[in-house]
């Protein structure tokens, strides 16, 4: 291991190593910390890109917007109490009113820092994590696998907090769209209709870029989201929180923990991690009464959590081939692009890049910490740019990257039906998350389904006489029928009130 992490470390402390690592880092909390946009969507952005990169330069490049955005988001919920992303919502809650009071170094000063204590402990886990458990997927038979994803997709709907009907909604849309092209096992032609862009079925790319970026885009211009004036706002340099560590430690602790669990559950986040952490943290506080009004601890929970939900993230992404959360399925698509697939092999077959993004995250972590100690000055200017100007460049961008994918004007349909589908998913309330986690998913779940039937003699009988498969429908079904049955209780207990 310690080999491939110097090897890592040689090419990313090489001049073109270094200025991807900047120059994502840069772009990661720029993006992240306008509300609107995200890092994520610039990644989306650049993934046609990365069909003509170095995969390991590439992935290196990802994890440092991955990391720069994770960290940028807090900046405009402290400053002007407009989270930059949906996992600095806790953020704003204690960090902006610090900023009311006319300090707002004290909180930036702990979200500058939590990069490093959560970030870096959190990679250090996966590393030794993912190699478990990538044996342990390597033993593991096909039926025990689609359990595995039918567990993870259940998650994705039951736990995300959207309505099961419309979870499944997106599914079931996910599927009808991953189904055409040629068939996994058979290799015939299905749902083509003759069109010849279509042999090759919807390209994960063409879809993200339409459902992701151009979508948010359009949303955000018809809502036109702005951001308050920040220039008068006066920050100061940045302060080591030496004294905030000490009184906090055990929150910061408490807080990894929960970042980093919920990171692993796929589906999750850091929305649902940095609430979590906080609430958790209030409930045991001394002084839980003043949470909400301007208590470090609020900030240190939040921002600890996400931080350490991005080692979480990757060890399922890594080991077993099923991502985290969407910023994972970006990680995959690259992966894919330059055929490599995430998955139990990987560890043996391409150690070299693993490792490299290991030590991506953790050599970007120290950039980003260097980066945002150094220029929090700049940042009230920062985020008081127009950068609505920015909108017709980025769908000029969506729409060409859909072209630079196979130099196909299909791909530039297939963008722009998949930015129309967004937008009615939008209408009806159809969250994203479980479509596009099937979509990637759905073919890695279709053959081993079929290898199961194909090469087992028990049936359907294997799904529940192996006990990994047991297990992981277990909880997969456990999670659908909780997530049922507990809104009928609340809503049996209202009527009862109410009566």
């Amino acid at each position: 291991m310690l080999g491939y992490i110097v090897d890592a470390l040689k090419t990313l402390c090489s001049v073109t190593g270094i200025l991807y690592i900047v120059g994502g880092a840069l772009l990661g909390v720029f993006f992240g910390a306008l509300p609107g946009l995200s890092g994520g969507m610039v990644m989306t952005l650049l993934l046609p890109v990365t069909f003509k990169m170095d995969g390991v330069l590439a992935l290196a490049l990802f994890m440092a917007l991955h990391v720069g955005s994770s960290c940028g988001g807090a900046i405009g919920s402290i400053l002007l109490g407009i989270p930059g992303t949906s996992s600095s919502i806790a953020t704003t809650w204690d960090g902006y009113e610090f900023t009311k009071r006319g300090d707002p170094v004290t909180p930036l000063s702990v979200t500058v820092t939590s990069n490093l204590l959560g970030i870096i402990p959190g990679i250090i886990i996966a590393m030794f994590l993912a190699k478990t458990l990538a044996d342990f997927g390597v033993k593991i038979g096909p039926w025990d696998y689609a359990s595995m994803i039918f567990c993870a997709l259940a998650m994705v709907i039951g736990l995300s907090g959207a309505s099961l009907v419309k979870g499944f909604a997106g599914v079931g849309l996910a599927i009808i769209v991953s189904c055409v092209g040629t068939d996994p096992i058979l290799s015939r032609e299905r749902f083509t209709f003759g069109v010849n862009g279509l042999y090759s079925g919807f390209n994960s790319v063409n879809i993200m870029l339409g459902l992701f970026a151009a979508r948010i885009i359009l949303m955000e211009y018809v809502r036109q989201t702005k951001t308050k004036d920040a220039s008068k706002i006066k920050v100061s340099h940045y302060r080591w929180p030496g004294k905030e560590i000490r009184q906090n430690f055990p929150n910061i602790i408490i807080s990894f923990l929960i970042g980093a669990f919920i990171g692993f559950l796929p589906g999750l986040g850091g929305p649902t991690s940095s609430v979590v952490a906080y609430t958790t943290n209030r409930s045991l506080a001394k002084d839980k009464d003043k949470w909400g009004t301007g208590v470090i601890g609020g900030v240190w929970s939040p921002e600890v959590a996400t931080k350490g939900g991005i080692g979480g993230a990757m060890i399922p992404m890594i080991a077993l081939g099923i991502p985290g959360d969407v910023i994972m399925v970006q990680f995959m698509t690259v992966m894919n692009n330059h055929n490599v697939n995430p998955g139990p092999r990987l560890m043996i077959e391409k150690p070299d890049m693993v490792y490299m993004l290991y030590t991506a995250a953790l050599v970007a972590s120290i950039f980003v910490f260097i980066i945002q100690a150094l220029a929090m000055p700049l940042f009230p200017k920062f985020i008081s740019l127009p950068y609505h100007y920015l909108y017709p460049a980025i769908i000029v961008i969506s729409f060409l990257g859909a072209y630079m994918v196979k130099s196909d004007y299909f791909g530039i349909l297939v963008a722009v039906g998949s930015c129309i589908l967004g937008l009615i998913m939008d209408n009806f309330d159809i969250p994203q998350m479980p479509f596009i986690m099937t979509f990637i998913l759905a073919q890695l779940f279709e053959q081993n389904l079929r290898y199961t039937f194909i090469g087992s003699t028990a049936g359907l009988k294997i799904f529940v006489t192996s006990p990994v498969s047991l297990i992981f429908l277990i909880v997969g079904i456990g999670v659908l029928v909780v997530q049922t049955v507990l809104p009928a209780v609340k809503r049996s207990k209202a009527k009862k009130a109410d009566a």
